[in-house]
């Protein structure tokens, strides 16, 4: 116990001692730092007046190095202006000097490139002109050479051909003649089963050939065809009452697929409005399709009724061996075919209904049905075989031809005389062409196409169609006197049927004299009776013409409307055209365009 108040009593002194001492060295050490903070004061202060100072003196010395610059540099550009000025001034008075030595050397150079210039375009234009005038002469003697070597060759070619004619007059029986085919006869058909009918449809004008003078018998037929053959059959044997009576149907004929200015759209609506034939749909009529045997021949039974021949018919039942595959829609017009023998028919017989039809079958159709009604039968027969007397007749004709070959060259030598005098006005006119580089325009002449108007009821006892084809022969033998061709024929007049009469316009009175006095020579009762001559105002071509710019016109200007017919008016000097629609805008633009020279009548 006591040594625990001993120890307590010792760590208190102990304590006492040390805080006594902490005490002391605080009070030092707050002393120590006085000082300190006091000196350091003194220092700051001391340092900041001698910084004060310093910067004073080195503010004082840079003004004053500022200031002794700034003059220095006025000083140096001062000089440096003077001296730019001197130059600027040393440096335009000598430009100005270069530029008075210079201007005046290039105006002497101007001056001298002018003059040679001057001198080398007269040299050329003199040159020019010489080579010119030497072309033209050059030009004028080779076309007068090229005239008179064309002279020479015509002198020589007309009396080759004169010698040539005398020839083949006196060797005629010694040279073989060249295979000449009967009209309507084809190089691709003259061996054809076919041959008969493709002959007879061809005369009596319902079918055609190609341009390459083929007919393609075993081509297929597009119902477009199809339709441009009836429609021809119809317009050959319907009067004009019936004809205008179905055009007034027409109307109301529209497909989608066939254009207004397509080949085959006339024919296509006539026959549509006819009854003849129908479209695919009701929209569309599918031109370019081929037809089966069963298409066809139905089809060609509605014409024979609509043209209500009177063929013989069959009383015994009619039967196919292949019935079954012939298509409801078509078997009673194939058995109306059938019983008239124009399909052939029987229990053995197939008919084959989708079979593609042949030109060659259709032709074969076409005739039998026709000619079954004795409505069409061929011009000629279609083989010629000359009898004795013919034969002698050749002879004869040789001989007289061979008469006139002294006659054919005292007319071939006129001809050349008349042709030499031709060439050389012609050389005359070439080499002032030539001089005057004239240009000469060709005028080119479109092929014409022939138009024949139905016949029509009269008090006339009607021609069938062989005899009306009989009577166009005749009095063609009779035009080619004086025209020479059926084509040249149409620049001259026109010939077209009405009121069962053929009709004859010409637009020369010295040709009407001509042509009746041949027509009467032939005291022909027929021709006497049937054939009109009359004036026309027009000739075919002109009215072909008319026509074209009658359609372009319309067709411009009225689209929604259609062209139903259209033929010469002969009698009123006019194109008569019947259409579906026309404004008063195109009435009016057509009587300017056109005065009198068309007739426009609108049928709806």
């Amino acid at each position: 116990m006591a040594h625990a108040e001993t120890t307590a009593a010792h760590v208190k002194s102990e304590i006492s001692s040390t805080a006594t001492k902490a005490e002391v060295a605080a009070k030092s050490d707050e002393h120590r730092v006085d000082t300190s903070v006091k000196n350091d004061a003194k220092r700051v202060d001391t340092s900041v007046k001698n910084d004060a100072k310093r910067v004073d003196t080195s503010v004082k010395n840079d003004a004053k190095r500022v200031n002794t610059s700034v003059k220095n540099d006025a000083k140096r550009v001062d000089t440096s202006a003077k001296n730019d000025a001197k130059h600027a001034t040393t440096v335009v008075k000598h430009d100005t000097k270069h530029a008075h030595a210079s201007v005046k050397s290039d105006a002497k150079h101007v001056d001298t490139s002018a003059k040679n210039d001057a001198k080398r375009i007269d040299t050329s234009v003199k040159n020019d002109a010489k080579r010119v005038d030497t072309s033209v002469k050059n030009d004028a003697k080779r076309v007068d050479t090229s005239v008179k070597n064309d002279a020479k060759r015509v002198d020589t070619s007309v009396k080759n051909d004169v010698k040539e004619d005398v020839a083949k007059v006196e060797g005629k029986k010694a040279v073989k003649a060249k295979e000449n085919l009967p009209a309507g006869v084809y190089p691709d058909t003259k061996d054809n089963w076919a041959r008969d009918a493709i002959q007879a449809m061809t005369q009596a004008g319902y079918l055609s050939g190609y341009a390459d003078n083929t007919f393609k018998p075993g081509a297929q037929i597009t119902r477009e065809q199809a339709a441009a053959i009836y429609g021809k059959v119809l317009q050959h044997n319907l009067n004009e009452q019936e004809l205008a009576d179905i055009v007034t149907k027409e109307s109301s004929t529209s497909y989608s697929d066939v254009e207004a200015d397509r080949w085959s759209s006339s024919a296509i609506k006539l026959v549509s409005a006819a009854g003849v034939m129908e479209g695919t749909s009701k929209t569309a009529f599918s031109p370019s399709k081929t037809m089966d045997r069963e298409q066809f021949v139905a089809s060609a039974a509605s014409l024979a009724k609509k043209l209500n021949l009177s063929t013989p018919v069959k009383t015994e039942k009619v039967t196919f061996k292949d019935e079954a595959s012939i298509s409801s829609a078509y078997l009673a017009d194939i058995q109306y075919m059938a019983q008239r023998g124009i399909v052939a028919s029987g229990a053995t017989e197939n008919f084959n209904p989708k079979q593609p039809v042949t030109r060659a079958q259709a032709a074969t159709i076409l005739n039998r049905m026709l000619n079954g009604a004795g409505l069409a039968t061929p011009k000629h027969t279609a083989t010629e075989t000359k009898t004795e007397p013919a034969v002698k007749e050749d002879v004869k004709k040789a001989d007289t031809t061979e008469k006139d070959a002294s006659k054919v060259n005292k007319d071939a030598k006129k001809d050349v005389a008349k042709a030499d005098k031709t060439v050389k006005a012609d050389a005359k006119k070439a080499e002032k062409d030539v001089k005057g580089n004239k240009n000469a325009a060709v005028a080119q002449k479109t092929e014409p196409t022939r138009t024949v108007r139905p016949v029509r009821r009269s008090t006339l006892k009607a021609l069938d169609q062989k005899q009306q084809a009989a009577l166009e022969d005749k009095v063609f033998n009779e035009l080619n006197k004086t025209y020479k061709t059926e084509e040249a024929f149409q620049d001259y007049g026109v010939m077209y049927w009405r009121d069962n009469q053929l009709h004859v316009a010409l637009k020369t009175d010295s040709d009407i004299s001509t042509v009746k006095a041949n027509l009467a020579a032939r005291g022909d009762s027929t021709v006497n009776n049937y054939v009109v001559v009359e004036p026309s105002q027009y000739s075919q071509t002109e009215y072909d013409a008319i026509d074209a710019n009658f359609r372009n016109y319309y067709n411009k200007n009225e689209k929604a409307g259609t062209i139903l017919a259209t033929f010469p008016d002969v009698e009123n000097n006019q194109l008569y055209a019947v259409v579906t629609t026309a404004s008063k805008e195109t009435q009016q633009g057509m009587s300017k365009l056109f005065g009198s020279k068309v007739k426009m009548t609108v049928k709806r």
